[in-house]
């Protein structure tokens, strides 16, 4: 029975990699053969991957000589100096959203009642407003406050890059995904903004990095059971976490169902079917209970009930003229319902998704090619980060190159560590690297888009690149 399931989940491995394979390909073609800029970045993805080969394996094994601890230390510092360096010479003036996020984190920081009808119908800015809020109630409102701690979760998240590489493939490989995540152009200069990337993301790497832990610290124990519920409450508050920043838990959760469940051989196994099944159990348990207590928090400080429905979100996500982007139509349909006396958020949201749906009915033989078009938005590239930071952004064309090469060329190294692994035949819990790029990319397509959506990709990206050209891809 284990052999034939064997078979089975290692033939599903190979179609999970080749619908990931068929993605990259789609983007690079879309992206870097559609514009003659993007092909010149290309082309810089190129000679960056001829460099990296020739480079990178001697400076990862003078590293790896140096033991773990100091290697993370050597690594930690330089990353922390090169992201300080950048957020001291560019200083992007708070605006837009990011001065929502900044005025929110401020009143909740001294304990003001917030009474904000945006925050109501977009609940994600106050989850990272929260977060925000706990620094500036220990420290004040500091000068670069914000950007300091996109500094520290960077750090957080290249640590766990780190970790996750050295488990996962070689710990060679632990040290490319921290450099690369280190230079990574785009991630440097969102640096300078307030946003809620940077915590969803070290979120989702701290999930990936609790459940791949959790899974090797059972295998010593006498108690399965109990470890593997401590792991999924613990999973399940990273979870909730993540959901409150940003409405995208699911994507991990079912990541991990799916690999539990079709690719790998985890739940044969009798004794690491004890630990895995109440850790997921418990992980349900947890991230669905903790939705409510949080809601009603939000009501409390809100003082109206915050919108559950994302209507307005998809009825941007199914505008063709737009493609799928903000568009000033549906921005005004927002403000027209929202205007309307006594509605409330929920009552907004929802009449913008019966709305959607009418558009989707009405526009059914243009969503193919408006996916397309959403595809290319937002994976085709990686330089919408520049035009955040354009108002002190000076040589902004040599910057978009920089950031689209380096983009292709993680997409590039990407497609070789998938290769590895449908070789190697594994199964481990790297699979949910593949699979989060896959789901979150189908869960956008449904949705808003932007270039910025796809910041939380790049460190899985990373993480199958440094799979590329490291001795055990596994």
């Amino acid at each position: 029975m284990k052999l034939k399931w064997d078979n089975i989940s290692h033939v599903l491995s190979h179609i999970m990699l080749s619908l990931f394979l068929l993605l990259c390909a789609t983007v690079l073609y879309l992206g870097a053969f559609q514009d003659k800029e993007h092909l010149y970045a290309l082309g810089l993805a190129v000679l960056a991957c001829l460099l990296f080969f020739v480079f990178m394996p001697p400076a990862a094994r003078w590293l790896c000589g140096l033991g773990v601890c100091r290697c993370w230390l050597l690594l930690t510092l330089f990353c922390f100096l090169f992201k300080l360096a950048w957020v001291l010479y560019v200083q992007v003036p708070i605006e837009g959203d990011y001065m929502v996020f900044w005025n929110v984190a401020k009143d909740l920081a001294q304990q003001r009642e917030i009474h904000n009808r945006y925050v109501a119908l977009f609940p994600h800015i106050f989850g990272y407003s929260s977060f925000l809020s706990l620094a500036l109630s220990g420290l004040g409102p500091v000068p670069f406050l914000p950007q300091a701690l996109n500094i520290v979760l960077t750090l957080c998240s290249g640590t766990a890059l780190f970790f996750l590489c050295r488990r996962w493939c070689a710990p060679e490989s632990g040290v490319a995904a921290y450099l690369l995540w280190t230079l990574c152009p785009s991630q440097t200069i969102y640096n300078s903004l307030i946003l809620s990337e940077p915590l969803y993301t070290t979120l989702l790497l701290a999930f990936f990095l609790a459940v791949t832990y959790a899974g090797d610290f059972e295998l010593g124990k006498q108690r399965p059971v109990f470890f593997g519920a401590a792991a999924g409450c613990f999973c399940g508050l990273i979870l909730r976490g993540i959901q409150i920043v940003r409405p995208i838990a699911a994507v991990p959760l079912i990541a991990l169902a799916l690999w539990l469940i079709l690719l790998s051989a985890e739940l044969l196994d009798r004794q690491k079917r004890k630990f895995w099944l109440p850790l997921f159990v418990l992980m349900a348990v947890v991230y669905s209970f903790t939705g409510p207590l949080w809601q009603a928090y939000m009501t409390a400080r809100l003082g109206e009930e915050p919108s559950s429905t994302p209507g307005y979100s998809i009825l941007v996500g199914f505008n063709a003229a737009s493609d799928g982007m903000w568009n000033q139509e549906d921005s005004e349909r927002l403000y027209a319902y929202n205007g309307r006396p006594g509605i409330t958020a929920e009552e907004v949201q929802h009449a913008l998704l019966e709305d959607a749906k009418g558009r989707i009915a009405d526009e059914r033989q243009m969503i193919p090619g408006l996916m397309v078009r959403k595809l290319r938005t937002f994976l085709g590239s990686d330089h919408a980060c520049i035009g955040y930071s354009k108002a002190v952004l000076r040589h902004t064309a040599q910057f978009s190159r920089l950031c689209n090469g380096f983009y292709y060329a993680i997409l590039c190294f990407a497609v070789l560590g998938a290769g590895r692994l449908w070789k190697s035949g594994a199964n481990s819990a790297i699979l949910l690297a593949p699979l989060y790029i896959l789901g979150l990319t189908l869960a956008q397509l449904l949705v808003e888009v932007a270039g910025r959506y796809h910041y939380s990709l790049i460190p899985v990206f990373i993480i199958l690149a440094a799979a590329s050209w490291t001795p055990a891809a596994a």
